[in-house]
């Protein structure tokens, strides 16, 4: 596993827009905020021309997008990629990515969460180069930092590589509870992680995963080297993180389905899974339920409830670093080592 450099005063951040663009109130906002606590901090920035806007719920065709990032990456005077946005059509661009180039060129952070799975994947997976799934630039607007949106910016800093459990969480209808796009969160209910069995629970290895939405797409293509992965990293194991954001319950009980028998388990130390934004209960099925009917038989520690993806406050999470997990008490920590 390739590691980059972590961010250093002065250095440039390039800017891109492979899924949805910035694109109005309030994302602008965030947008502006979020350059100008950069640049206070000694960083620059170089902007993707199609950066801005959202047109058939793309920044620009697909070719458009996957050259722009590709170019991106590719910059010599850029040494961080940052995604500007999440989205909906980022898949459109893997026929276009060239995985060789990507695989041969010096490695850096690409940062991005939700429909950018698709490139954290595509450099954990495709090209041994570990990945950022993190905030997207807009998250770093608000006025106060959140403490995870600190904890963000120390790890692309190079000066975090641990993180434990938040007090509480917000709601998703919640999220716009203001009417000022800089004012942060909106936390009320209290953060509880399970274990499926009850137990304390330490697990490790190789972390994977992302929106559960955008793998399940993945899943089964040409662009699935799951198994290859997990094979080739068999002696650390894989631990798989994921977390679902448009999906209803009864749709992550069939995505968890097609995973474990797509082999994509086969190999796994443990699972930790994110709140899911759209999962509530349905016809008696929670969550645990999924995990359960879904994962006993593997016989591995599963973890749910975790400050992972699209219900904030959220972990930033290292794909591709040897994870450890460990939970006690309806509290978790995860750990991540750069080997």
């Amino acid at each position: 596993m390739k590691y980059p450099e972590f961010l250093k005063k002065n250095d440039t951040i390039g800017l891109v827009a492979p899924s949805f663009g910035v694109s109005g109130f309030p994302y602008e906002d965030k947008y502006l905020s979020a350059r100008e606590k950069f640049e206070d901090s000694g960083f620059s920035f170089v902007e993707a021309k199609h950066l801005r806007g959202i047109r058939h719920a793309r920044s620009a065709s697909a070719r458009i997008r996957a050259r722009e990032l590709m170019e991106m990456y590719l910059r010599e005077d850029v040494d961080f990629v940052e995604s500007v946005a999440g989205g909906e059509l980022m898949l459109e661009i893997l026929p276009y990515l060239n995985i060789e180039k990507l695989r041969k060129a010096r490695p850096k952070w690409f940062m991005g969460i939700s429909d950018n799975t698709v490139f954290t994947y595509t450099l954990t997976v495709l090209c041994d180069i570990a990945s950022i799934y993190g905030p997207c630039l807009g998250s770093f607007g608000m006025r106060k930092w959140d403490k995870s949106i600190k904890e963000a910016y120390e790890i692309i800093n190079g000066q975090r590589l641990k993180q434990k459990s938040y007090a509480k969480y917000e709601l998703p209808e919640n999220s716009k509870m203001s009417d000022d796009p800089l004012s942060g969160y909106y936390k009320t209910e209290p953060v509880v992680y399970h274990s499926l069995d009850g137990n304390d629970v330490t697990m490790k290895g190789r972390l994977v995963g992302g929106c559960l939405d955008i793998l399940l797409n993945i899943c089964g293509t040409r662009f699935d080297r799951v198994r290859e992965f997990g094979e080739k990293y068999r002696d650390d194991g894989i631990i798989f993180y994921l977390e679902a954001c448009d999906l209803n319950i009864l749709d992550i009980y069939r995505g968890i389905w097609q995973l474990k028998n797509a082999s994509w388990f086969d190999n796994c130390t443990g699972i930790i899974m994110g709140r899911p934004r759209n999962g509530g209960e349905m016809f008696d099925v929670d969550i645990k339920e999924v995990l359960k009917n879904n994962l006993k038989d593997l016989n591995i520690p599963v973890v749910y409830g975790a400050n992972i993806g699209h219900v904030p406050p959220s972990w930033t999470i290292i794909n591709g670093s040897i994870g450890t997990v460990r939970y006690k008490n309806g509290k978790c920590s995860i750990e991540y080592e750069l080997r």
